[in-house]
């Protein structure tokens, strides 16, 4: 490539900007349709968790093993949506410190998770690659404080997944049982 058609750092700089501002913009976007479907995951769950529970102390009459184990075994979706919701949530809100915090993320000679692709012709930051989110994820817990909002976008893309996981199984795990306690109530009728 020539110098004359290198791109001049204004446009460099306009075309980051702009990409930082889709970039920013999608993210909104998708933490947006996450945190509604996370949401419909903890109705769903505290709903049949609820039937459950109610379902148990109608079969168990109200006993205290029931109100213990059963107890639990219904919050649990319940608590693993609620957790996914938190962290959809927090990083939603740290959502427009996020773009800072990966350019200081990038900029740092200390960071050992991640690579960096840069463009050698123009010497911009293209991406950057992982060998795994585990080892970013470790990496950003150390540096938590220093990049608050990265460490949020890294946790929820790690974490939310497999909670939201939980709670769906949990959930279909909870409503067979509740449909298992009701027949046998009503058998035992």
């Amino acid at each position: 490539m020539s110098d004359i058609d290198r791109p001049g750092p204004v446009e460099r700089g306009e075309r980051v900007e702009r990409l930082a501002e889709t970039a920013s913009n999608g993210l909104r976007s998708t933490l947006q349709r996450l945190g509604k479907l996370v949401g419909a995951v903890f109705l769903v769950a505290l709903a049949v968790g609820g039937a459950t529970f109610a379902t148990g102390w109608w079969v168990f009459d109200g006993g205290t093993g029931w109100i213990v184990v059963g107890g639990v075994l219904c919050l649990v979706p319940v608590a693993a949506a609620v957790t996914a919701w938190f962290f959809v949530r927090a990083t939603a809100s740290a959502a427009p410190r996020l773009l800072d915090d990966v350019r200081s993320f990038l900029r740092s000679p200390d960071s050992t998770a991640a690579g960096v692709l840069i463009d050698h012709d123009s010497g911009v930051a293209l991406g950057m690659q992982a060998r795994s989110f585990g080892g970013l994820r470790r990496e950003l817990l150390d540096r938590r404080k220093e990049l608050p909002a990265l460490f949020a976008g890294v946790r929820a893309i790690t974490g939310v997944p497999g909670l939201a996981a939980v709670a769906v199984l949990g959930t279909v795990g909870v409503g067979a049982l509740g449909t298992i306690l009701l027949l046998v109530g009503a058998l035992g009728s």
